[in-house]
């Protein structure tokens, strides 16, 4: 008998992998103060996901520890300031992947393990969803993973390539690779050189989707690859990532005009 698999990942009752694609938008502020005021538009705008890049938090702080302690003191109130409905997902970008901060793949792990357990028994984490670069220490990757799902915590495992697009072999077996590490969101991001590499991205993500074991985010990132962050429903891709105020990422479009391009693109 063929074996089923869920073709979602749900948190707050939004369903990745299911119809349109969902819409996040990035919390890039320096402070408690600029994250809450980002978090504040971007209830009031389309996205129904957030996304709180800590790389892009507190700059000021070098040591691993007091960053740590400075994002578990922002993510509750936080978690008040983005209301019920809307999904928190929590990302650390490295400057390899087109972040802001350095990080030990140890403190990576403590970090995000410490704001996916930063609640009481019985209660709901205040994360929805985690994002870990799979490239990190096997160990690291798989501990967090674990960490994660025990708390009902959704995993984007994710893979960025700043410099290029690899062939669209290589881009089915990450996305393929992430899931069977535990990903529930298996994500890649490439760098397009010509419209011929955003075309080989957009088949990776069709080919990854034709295998019907749950959703994945397939990006093709600068102002070449914009295409790829409005026509994910045509070719498979769960979500995109827009912008209220400052971009995370090389070609990201606003929210508002994204919503409305996802939905006359609408197949």
């Amino acid at each position: 008998m063929t074996q089923e698999f869920p073709r979602t990942a749900t948190v707050r009752g939004i369903e990745l992998g299911r119809a349109r694609p969902e819409i996040i938008v990035p919390l890039v502020g320096e402070d408690e103060e600029a994250v809450l005021a980002q978090a504040q538009a971007a209830a009031a705008s389309p996205a129904r996901l957030v996304e709180w890049r800590l790389d892009r938090f507190r700059p000021d702080l070098r040591g691993a520890e007091a960053h740590r302690e400075a994002a578990l003191a922002t993510l509750i109130p936080l978690r008040g300031r983005l209301g019920a409905d809307r999904g928190l997902l929590v990302t650390f970008r490295t400057p390899a992947e087109g972040g802001q901060r350095p990080i030990e793949d140890r403190d990576l792990g403590r970090l995000l393990e410490a704001l996916v357990t930063a609640h009481r028994a019985g209660a709901q984490s205040p994360v929805d969803l985690m994002d870990i670069e799979t490239a990190r220490s096997p160990e690291v990757v798989e501990r967090v993973i674990g960490t994660a799902h025990g708390h009902g915590v959704v995993v984007v495992g994710s893979f960025h390539d700043m410099a290029g697009t690899p062939e669209v072999d290589a881009m089915v077996e990450m996305l393929r690779g992430q899931r069977r590490l535990g990903a529930d969101v298996p994500k890649i991001a490439v760098t397009p050189h010509d419209g011929h590499d955003v075309l080989r991205l957009l088949s990776a993500s069709l080919t990854v989707e034709a295998d019907r074991v749950g959703p994945h985010i397939a990006i093709s990132m600068g102002a070449l690859g914009a295409v790829s962050r409005v026509a994910g429903e045509a070719f498979g891709s769960a979500a995109t990532f827009a912008t209220v105020g400052e971009a995370s990422a090389p070609g990201q479009l606003a929210a508002q005009d994204v919503a409305r391009m996802l939905e006359l693109l609408r197949p």
